[in-house]
């Protein structure tokens, strides 16, 4: 029965393969790379494929018993190492000269899957996709390496805001990356309430930097029924800070109205602060003050003395979201999308 079921296995995979290669041969546009899918597998050890990157040759190997083999998704040039010490086999991706000779192994360190990424076919790079998903956002990275004058890896970057986007061109040829930043709000809360948000960055010089006039052509258009999602999202806050204000018919402990996080951690999981930075982000910033008055009512103030230094009063809130906002990771773009709106 377990055989049966590798062999079904197997075949999903070889089916997979050859659609993978199928569509690789058709799309690559990079000379410097050419793949081969051809699958041996010898015991535990699965050589998964082979692709010649100028004068170097890169294999990937899976360990077909590692409970991460899941994530090459039953894909070609995909490598896992195995997860348990003492493996007699512990090598997911060798790099070889022209004359055959191991250069190195495990090109990608802390990986729980290597896997060749789709990118490596348009441009004159070999892109290596690493995947380590964990509890604190994603952790997929791209490794991107260059095989002139000499192989080498030029630069690692994410993590990725979306591995499935990759990286990609626009009509001047950059070479674009969506990266995922993240922050927690001013009084440093749970991790549970930290925010996120994308930046684009574009390959110069062998570094990636601040893609500024992608992420303006790219600023997202507000139509009434998003205008109209983001007002009932500032309604429903209010109403649950009224709630704590007001705490109609009794149904707010004494500790919690006297303590200013359960009514922080209240709003942040409905989407306060991350609607801010997403508005900000999207070049709206007059949007999300105004989504924060609507947010917080005047009645804020009355219960000054369990709130926060920081968030004690309402004028106090916004100075403090304000300053907070000018010390995010790349403010100087963001500030740059909202030009016309500062």
């Amino acid at each position: 029965m377990h055989y049966n079921i590798f062999m079904n296995k197997l075949l999903v995979f070889l089916i997979l393969f050859t659609s993978f290669i199928s569509n690789a041969e058709s799309q690559n546009s990079n000379h410097f790379l050419e793949c081969d899918a051809s699958l041996k597998v010898e015991g535990d050890i699965a050589s998964t494929g082979i692709c010649q990157f100028g004068e170097y040759e890169i294999e990937f190997f899976k360990n077909l018993r590692a409970a991460t083999a899941h994530l090459c998704n039953n894909q070609p040039f995909c490598g896992v190492q195995a997860d348990w010490k003492g493996a007699d086999f512990n090598i997911d991706t060798i790099i070889r000269d022209a004359n055959g000779n191991i250069l190195a192994t495990n090109l990608v360190e802390n990986a729980n899957a290597t896997i060749l990424y789709n990118s490596s076919l348009n441009i004159p790079y070999l892109v290596l996709l690493s995947k380590r998903p964990g509890s604190g956002g994603p952790g997929h990275y791209f490794h991107i390496f260059t095989a002139s004058p000499e192989f080498k890896k030029i630069v690692k970057i994410g993590p990725l805001w979306n591995s499935k986007k990759g990286i990609y061109t626009n009509k001047n040829q950059d070479l674009l990356v969506d990266i995922w930043v993240k922050n927690l709000p001013p009084e440093n809360p749970a991790l549970a309430n930290s925010i996120s948000y994308p930046i684009t960055l574009k390959l110069t010089d062998n570094e990636f930097v601040p893609a500024l006039e992608q992420m303006k052509n790219e600023l997202k258009v507000y139509n009434n029924d998003e205008l109209q999602k983001i007002n009932s999202k500032a309604k429903e806050i209010n109403a649950l800070v009224t709630k704590y204000i007001l705490n109609p018919d009794n149904e707010l402990e004494e500790y919690m109205l006297t303590s200013s996080g359960f009514m922080l951690n209240d709003i942040y999981q409905l989407g306060f602060m991350q609607m801010i930075i997403n508005l900000v982000r999207e070049g709206r910033i007059d949007l999300a003050w105004e989504f924060f008055e609507r947010a917080i009512p005047a009645s804020y103030d009355s219960r000054e003395e369990y709130n926060l230094p920081i968030y004690k009063t309402k004028r106090i809130m916004k100075e403090t979201i304000n300053n907070w906002l000018t010390n995010l990771d790349y403010w100087a773009e963001i500030e740059q999308l909202n030009l016309n709106i500062i």
